[in-house]
């Protein structure tokens, strides 16, 4: 067995009756003198609690992203771990460093240049000191997804998770308490779902990073509140840190580069379109040798330059967002009062895995969405259809991606040798969350037509991001947020 790999398991075989599903020792050390528990080769000694707990199935303190100073609930109150405040609010705004980009976290000191939270904020390392410290995203992607495995269990009345190596660590685990997040001055969600920060922001976007577990996925993606209040969960040690940009829901993908000045097209490139007339009818622009012709605009706009309109993966009708009223009124007039909302599970393949996305009749056996659940089928017609995975991915490599702020930001994708005179326009829509408009004018969208097959989770869909920084293509769970579809076809 690996060195000290699982000292803090090992434990007599009465004890581990006791403890076998957390396989803890029965009386641990103070906290922040435990040894850790190693779950993967080279990888982190994980904490066996979060700051702030007495006990591993305690959610102990919660934290703003940055914060470091802890929150316990007491009652119906938060109450500061140094007794500042007996009454907190995770307020949106607050003291958190919301909406701060990574040059801004970096210039006020919030940040290393590591991209990861300075010593003073960094809350694992504030309140145990020594070499501990809070998780990085990959190292929260592979505890998540890639190193081991999650076994639902209650103990001592919390439902939560065992966290458990593989191979050579299957000995070794940690339990992982669902136990919430705080928002203004609730606790939320509290027996669905549990999270802890990471410590590195994401770069393309002003949001942070967090793992987020429940009953019945994990996920590794951004957060843009960073006020909310969550819990943090120490390691310390490592084969080092690894760094990224995109919202990769489970496996790192690899991000195209965005070429910082442009426009590479003209502005009647941009704002005119290809052919007059219907979109539908328009030819459609070969950006690579066997490629598909892609539109030059979205499904519901008039001209490159328009955002068109946004669709939850799965869903036909269409919306627009309306600023007065803060929703999204659906196209065709049957929902004047519509709202992204996850809590209403709104969309029409939210939370379904593959197998029953088939049952219900949204995919075909290959994984696609069916013609009539096809947004770009549905709207255009003929030979027009959603982009699969490998069309957005090819999009992302076999192109150059010029990002343009030439009256609407957006990025110019242009083909490469035989096909450099041929481009499109892709704008920065942004996306719908519940009532409200996101990025708009910062990151662009596009769904594709086929499901997450790599597992867990098992709920996502594939989609492609760009902003200025970057272009990925990831896995989305999240099918209940709106985002653009681009139209192509294979003729």
């Amino acid at each position: 067995m690996k060195n000290k790999t699982i000292s803090v398991c090992i434990v007599t075989a009465a004890l581990c009756l006791v403890h076998s599903a957390l396989c803890i020792a029965a009386e641990p050390p103070p906290a922040a003198e435990q040894e850790g528990v190693q779950l993967w080769a080279g990888g982190p000694y994980w904490a066996d609690r979060n700051v702030g707990a007495g006990e591993p199935w305690e959610p102990g303190y919660y934290f703003w992203w940055g914060g470091s100073v802890g929150y316990k609930r007491e009652g119906d109150a938060w109450v500061a771990s140094d007794g500042s405040s007996t009454n907190f609010s995770f307020r949106h705004g607050g003291e958190a460093p919301y909406g701060k980009t990574v040059d801004k976290l970096r210039n006020e000191g919030w940040t290393t240049a590591e991209n990861v939270l300075a010593p003073e904020h960094d809350s694992a390392r504030v309140h145990w000191g020594g070499e501990w410290r809070m998780p990085t995203r990959q190292e929260l992607l592979d505890i998540g997804y890639n190193k081991c495995d999650w076994i639902p269990t209650t103990t001592n009345g919390v439902k939560g998770y065992v966290v458990r190596g593989r191979g050579d660590y299957a000995a070794a685990a940690i339990f992982l308490p669902i136990d919430g997040w705080g928002d203004f001055t609730r606790l939320d969600r509290w027996e669905k779902y549990g999270h802890l920060w990471a410590s590195d922001p994401r770069t393309d976007l002003p949001t942070s990073w967090r793992l987020r577990y429940g009953t019945q996925h994990n996920a590794v993606f951004y957060h843009f509140d960073r006020y909310v209040g969550t819990t943090v969960r120490p390691v310390r040690g490592g084969v080092g840190r690894a760094f990224g940009q995109g919202s990769s829901a489970g496996k790192e993908r690899r991000e195209g580069e965005i070429k910082t000045v442009g426009p590479a097209c003209s502005p009647e490139e941009i704002f005119v379109p290809v052919s007059a007339g219907e979109p539908a009818a328009q030819p459609g622009v070969r950006l690579w040798e066997g490629g598909p012709l892609w539109a030059d605009r979205n499904v519901g706009a008039e001209k490159p330059s328009d955002y068109g309109w946004f669709f939850p993966w799965a869903d036909v009708v269409g919306y627009t967002h309306d600023p007065a009223r803060k929703r999204w009124p659906a196209v065709d007039g049957s929902d004047p009062n519509h709202a992204f909302d996850e809590g209403k599970k709104n969309a029409p393949g939210f939370g379904m895995d593959p197998d029953t996305l088939r049952l219900n009749g949204l995919i075909s056996e290959a994984g696609a969405l069916v013609p009539e659940r096809d947004a770009a089928r549905v709207h255009w017609g003929g030979a027009w259809r959603m982009p699969t995975r490998r069309d957005l991915e090819d999009l992302r490599d076999r192109c150059d991606w010029t990002w343009t702020t030439n009256g609407v930001k957006g990025c110019v994708v242009r083909g490469r040798g035989d096909y450099a005179s041929a481009c499109i326009f892709l704008p920065a829509t942004g996306f719908g969350c519940e009532e409200k408009w996101w990025n708009r004018a910062e990151s662009g969208y596009l769904w594709s037509s086929e499901v997450y097959t790599e597992g867990p989770p098992t709920d996502g869909s594939w989609r492609l991001h760009f902003g200025a920084r970057g272009v990925g293509v990831n896995n989305c769970w999240d099918r209940y947020i709106a985002v653009t579809v681009r139209p192509v076809k294979d003729e």
